[in-house]
């Protein structure tokens, strides 16, 4: 762990124990608060964290993420509630992040024994009697509590008159404004919990509304899967491990979390139901694919994945020399897909990939360059060689690192490695192989991933895994 994590963590556990007075219904709310949120835009903060000095003005001294997770594990293992309901509804947390196909939900989940659960109703969203809408379960009640909250939170904060952080404006309007989230939807969950007979809960993330799920779940016996949502790139959107069981997709993430300090039984390698499609037929054909993005049907075809405008400069890099050496279709999905993306603007030579979803492109092109996304992995899983340029963040798990030879800082070698898989037949079988070996590791159960988290719900309902 280098000083920018431990310094992050430590920090993190400080706020958890100064605020870990102040209690809703039974909930110390500075264990629900999604911290990032709180120090997002304080740049000085972020930039003392690479800095050994800044050690001196914490309390807590992490060096390991064991210390991390031990806080949490000792605090859910407080509530010992006995599971109450075997049979009941399979609730799925509905956001952004599950990403689940319809496809899956249909063929393993029966429609009368599963429910939704969504945290916004759009005005043209149909009413359904298998969804729900936390929005729906907003408590009349809730003014006085919050009150008193918001009272001790500024007695708390007068305890820390000369604190580096606690006594920023930004901060402080920031951590009342996400006091008030989190009051809101355990009171909704809570409401929703008497309301339904809910006997697992799957979930997307251990942060936002999915700790505060988690949290209600475990008081209420009430066993939960979080799902992976992406690829543990970076190490602070997935600790602390909350869940009763996390659903992975390999061995790498089973690794990590162990050495995180959780029980080897509480993570289940069962990949995700959306890299299903990788075993699909294409919904859509290359020729149909060529023909949308009006592509030149004599030529390979390089998809580029980006990130907004991050590393602008080193991507324009490797656009520039594979231009020069090599006689591509470029296409460009963004994230967001933008279709006035720097890149698009710069170079008429790049395509938007438009209104195709990644499952509509990546069958059909010939390699992929992206950064150390979870597209990488998807791309592998269709048989792509992928070329990445390597993340700049500090919180960096190493992820990719067993394709090693394929990752790069520097974006002319990146490019170069990109011109000799095009150009010469031994490194295209080295990278195959290469691929092989860390799917081995990262993905090593290419099976239905929908039936496998079938099976998992259902063990969890009988109470086979506690």
């Amino acid at each position: 762990m280098n000083i920018y994590r431990e310094n992050y963590w430590s920090l993190y556990l400080d706020f958890v124990e100064d605020f870990k007075e102040i209690v809703y219904r039974g909930y110390r709310l500075s264990y629900l608060v999604h911290f990032p949120s709180l120090i997002r835009h304080h740049t000085d903060i972020w930039g003392r964290m690479s800095k050994q000095s800044f050690k001196q003005v914490l309390h807590h001294d992490v060096t390991n993420r064991e210390q991390v997770q031990a806080v949490f594990t000792n605090y859910l293992a407080t509530w010992q509630t006995p599971q109450k309901v075997r049979n009941g509804q399979i609730a799925f947390l509905a956001d952004s992040l599950l990403r689940i196909p319809t496809e899956a939900y249909e063929r393993y989940f029966e429609k009368d024994k599963t429910i939704f659960i969504k945290t916004y109703k759009y005005p043209h969203d149909q009413a359904q009697s298998n969804i729900y809408y936390l929005q729906d379960f907003l408590s009349r009640h809730i003014d006085k509590p919050k009150a008193k909250i918001k009272q001790q939170i500024q007695t708390f904060l007068q305890r820390f008159s000369a604190h580096h952080l606690y006594q920023d404006q930004v901060f402080q309007y920031m951590f009342h404004k996400k006091i008030n989230f989190v009051i809101d939807q355990i009171d909704r969950m809570e409401k929703l919990i008497r309301k339904t007979t809910i006997s697992v809960v799957v979930m997307s993330s251990p942060n936002h509304f999915g700790r505060v799920m988690a949290f209600v779940a475990k008081k209420h016996g009430i066993p939960t899967i979080c799902m992976q949502h992406g690829i543990i790139g970076n190490e602070f959107g997935y600790l602390p491990k909350v869940a009763t069981v996390d659903a992975v997709y390999g061995q790498f993430e089973k690794d990590w979390y162990v050495q995180s300090g959780v029980p080897k039984g509480d993570v289940k390698i069962i990949g995700h139901p959306r890299f299903d499609q990788s075993l699909q037929k294409p919904a859509t054909t290359k020729a149909q694919m060529m023909e949308h993005l009006d592509l030149d049907k004599r030529k390979k075809t390089l998809l580029l994945i980006v990130r907004g405008q991050r590393d602008i400069e080193e991507w324009k890099m490797v656009v520039n020399q594979l231009e020069e050496t090599l006689n591509l279709n470029l296409i460009l999905r963004d994230f967001p897909n933008d279709e006035r993306h720097p890149l698009l603007l710069d170079y008429s030579t790049i395509k938007s990939t438009k209104n195709l979803t990644l499952y509509d492109v990546l069958p059909n092109v010939d390699a992929v360059v992206s950064y150390a996304s979870t597209v990488a992995l998807e791309a592998m899983l269709f048989g792509k060689p992928v070329f990445i340029l390597h993340t700049k963040l500090p919180s960096y798990t190493g992820y990719y690192n067993k394709v090693h030879s394929q990752v790069h800082h520097d974006p002319m070698k990146l490019a170069d490695m990109i011109q000799l898989y095009f150009k010469q037949a031994k490194w295209q079988k080295f990278v195959q192989k290469n691929q092989t070996q860390f799917l081995a590791y990262a993905y090593p159960d290419q099976s239905s991933s929908s039936q496998r988290l079938r099976d998992l719900v259902d063990q969890l309902r009988r109470g086979d895994i506690k």
